[in-house]
């Protein structure tokens, strides 16, 4: 099986993996493996879309499972023990670019001492966007975090205090009126409009940021591009302990 390892500490379970009997590669792996955290999952789904991967926490603070030790995830999938799940990406397009997110995608104050305002609408008659709750109410805040299942564990989470398994979901940034999250099944489609203020739009762990104008409007749903990985939960086991010294 071909192997390509990503992560700034991969080298060190560079002979490991090799006794496994993996070739690893540089190019058109069939499978790649994710030595880090969240971020490093991230960054090589965004560099290598759609070709399976198998996330290995790498962390000198965390005493492992049996169930996500480094030998234990090789040997199970040398033998075809574990399988991928598909995990659905969000989408939006800005300055003629498409972009996918398999976490998250943020929209906020591109300056911390000032609010934006904007309007959001969802094309479908959702019981929570409808004309006499927020579908086109002008909101004061700080913005939005359009996430997916898979993301809903960051950002969303330490805002709406809650995850979600299925659809995607829309949390509302330090809005001057509070506002429960919102969520979505997968046809539905929400228009984002800056309508005052300067905005940034990032996604994932993406270094690029990018510039929202005032009066644009970004769409988002769900992608057709999927994620797939073996044992994601190999990153987020409450069996996993975290050590201190």
């Amino acid at each position: 099986m071909k192997t390509l390892l990503i992560g700034k500490n991969a080298k060190n379970i560079i002979e490991l993996v090799k006794s496994f009997g993996f070739e690893i590669v540089h190019s058109n792996p069939d499978v790649i493996i994710s030595y880090g955290g969240d971020g490093t999952l991230l960054y090589s789904e965004r560099i290598y879309p759609g070709i399976p991967k198998l996330p290995v926490r790498a962390s000198s603070v965390c005493k492992k499972c049996p169930e996500h030790d480094e030998k234990t995830l090789l040997k199970r999938l040398l033998e075809g023990r574990l399988k991928t799940k598909e995990y659905k990406k969000l989408e939006t397009t800005i300055l003629y670019q498409t972009f996918t997110a398999l976490n998250d995608f943020v929209i906020r104050n591109a300056q911390p001492i000032h609010t934006i305002r904007f309007q959001v609408m969802s094309v479908t008659s959702h019981p929570a966007l409808d004309a006499g709750s927020i579908n086109n109410k002008l909101l004061i805040g700080d913005g939005i975090v359009a996430s997916t299942p898979f993301g809903s564990t960051g950002y969303f989470k330490s805002i709406t205090r809650q995850i979600f398994k299925k659809g995607w979901g829309l949390a509302f940034n330090n809005t001057t009126e509070k506002i429960p999250a919102v969520f979505f099944k997968d046809e539905d489609t929400v228009t984002f409009k800056l309508v005052r203020g300067a905005a940034t739009l990032s996604f994932d762990n993406n270094p690029d940021i990018f510039k929202v104008d005032e009066g644009s409007e970004l769409i988002f749903k769900l992608s057709n591009q999927v994620a797939r990985i073996y044992e994601a939960d190999s990153l987020r086991c409450p069996d996993c302990e975290i050590t201190r010294n």
